[in-house]
């Protein structure tokens, strides 16, 4: 569906530096007690995209503002804004966290502030320090053990949540209703290739099968459902806390789901930059901090499970670069991984690594 002219024009607004001084005047008194006025304000856009179906802003906002005793302070905040809609989702399901234990101690989300719903834009304070992405990629002799348990410390924190105390209709995640939707994309593979598009409708119908059998004996759990590495905020390797951000996809499931969408990921995006060995040695410890038990010794069902999500991942991948024609997509790479990952699962292997 073609986007509005009045809806681009709106969101836009979030990078016209008279809109933001404005509605940052009017807010932020709200969330600081000593908010006088704005003083100044950088805009710094990390995304702007216009489409003719979509538009998608992420914009940082380094600010200087006047306090009730005249000194200047210093606040960053971002803005994400999508034409879709589902920021406002994001924003309510990080206020629900935060509200629940998630605004203190070592195992944080990002704090969230408004929602502005003419430009669909959700509003948050910067969580300090670098993505988990972005120190194992800058220096790729790192050891990565701390923040692996770390990081587990923080999932493990999420699925222990009592839903009956957090007042939020959670959605449940649904490999079918996944976005972009199988039934979409298995006819654009189609259309592109009917070799390839058979292959990714198989795997489809096979994924949805299995996660259907398995969460049948699964209570509500709440899942992040987006676990990867660039979603980790922390200020060092040796770090004892950390911030999350983006929970669009937040979502009541399978907790295997967010260790297989973690690994995966982390193997995909490190593959350039780890070796195999170690790539697979932290792959297992990360699930070894989760369960606290040796490989050897967890139940073979969560090690399905895991493989379950893996090769969701995997072909959740290969779709989003299926639609990148600009680059070389190593989509073919890819689906074979995911294939691998659920023959792993179909055949109760324990490993948790693809050649």
């Amino acid at each position: 569906m073609k986007l509005s002219e009045k809806t681009k024009q709106r969101i836009s607004k979030l990078v016209e530096k008279d809109f933001v001084i404005n509605t940052l005047n009017e807010r932020l008194p709200k969330y600081y007690k000593d908010f006088k006025t704005i003083k100044s304000v950088k805009l710094d856009p990390f995304k702007r995209h216009l489409g003719v179906t979509s538009a998608v802003f992420v914009v940082e906002y380094k600010i200087k503002y006047i306090n009730l005793e005249g000194k200047i302070k210093d606040i960053d905040i971002f803005v994400s804004a999508h034409s879709d809609g589902s920021r406002k989702g994001a924003y309510q399901k990080t206020k629900a966290l935060y509200n629940h234990g998630f605004d203190k101690g070592n195992y944080r989300v990002t704090k969230p502030l408004f929602f502005l719903a003419e430009q669909k834009a959700f509003f948050y304070v910067s969580s300090p320090g670098r993505s988990f992405f972005n120190f194992f990629t800058q220096d790729t002799s790192s050891d990565l053990e701390n923040s692996m348990e770390l990081i587990t410390g923080w999932i493990k924190k999420l699925h222990k949540i009592d839903i009956k105390t957090v007042d939020f209709k959670w959605p449940s995640f649904d490999i079918l209703k996944m976005v972009p939707a199988p039934a979409s994309f298995i006819k654009d593979f189609k259309d592109s290739d009917p070799q390839l598009g058979a292959n990714i409708e198989k795997l489809v119908n096979d994924l949805s099968r299995m996660d259907r059998k398995f969460r049948k004996d699964i209570g509500n759990i709440l899942i992040y459902g987006d676990f990867h590495p660039e979603n980790i905020i922390m200020q060092s390797l040796e770090a004892k806390e950390i911030e999350m951000i983006d929970f669009t996809d937040i979502a009541l499931g399978d907790p295997m789901m967010d260790l297989g969408t973690f690994i995966q990921q982390f193997d995909f995006m490190g593959h350039n930059f780890i070796s195999r060995q170690d790539i697979d040695k932290y792959k297992q410890s990360f699930v070894e901090a989760y369960f606290d038990q040796k490989f050897e010794d967890i139940d073979i069902k969560y090690i399905n499970r895991i493989n379950l999500y893996q090769s969701w991942t995997a072909m959740r991948t290969t779709t989003f670069l299926f639609y990148m024609k600009d680059v070389v997509n190593p989509i073919d790479d890819l689906l074979e991984d995911s294939i691998q990952y659920l023959e792993l699962a179909k055949n109760n292997q324990r490993s948790i690594n693809v050649n």
